[in-house]
């Protein structure tokens, strides 16, 4: 099924519903499209939860905090050299 942004927003919870059924909904802006919304198959699992199961990540239920601090760059070459050097 297809359907623009303003329809979508308008009606989004019969959209989610219908993908929840299993269609597909390609979302358009001027018949363009812009977004896929499709429902996620059952033995399909969300890649951050593999890593919890695998103890790679874990997570305490709460808003992610970031660092506390920026960490230290330790080089004499400028911010914009190194982005240079790590595009190569």
């Amino acid at each position: 099924m297809e359907a623009g942004i303003r329809e979508v927003k308008n009606r989004f919870s019969e959209y989610l519903r219908r993908v929840k059924q299993g269609e597909t909904l390609l979302i358009t802006e001027r018949n363009i499209p812009v977004a896929k919304l499709v429902p996620i198959r059952d033995n399909e699992q969300l890649p951050i939860l593999t890593l919890m199961e695998q103890g790679i990540v874990s997570w305490r239920g709460g808003k992610p905090q970031g660092m506390a601090s920026p960490p230290a760059i330790r080089s004499t070459a400028s911010i914009a050299a190194l982005v240079v050097e790590d595009r190569r």
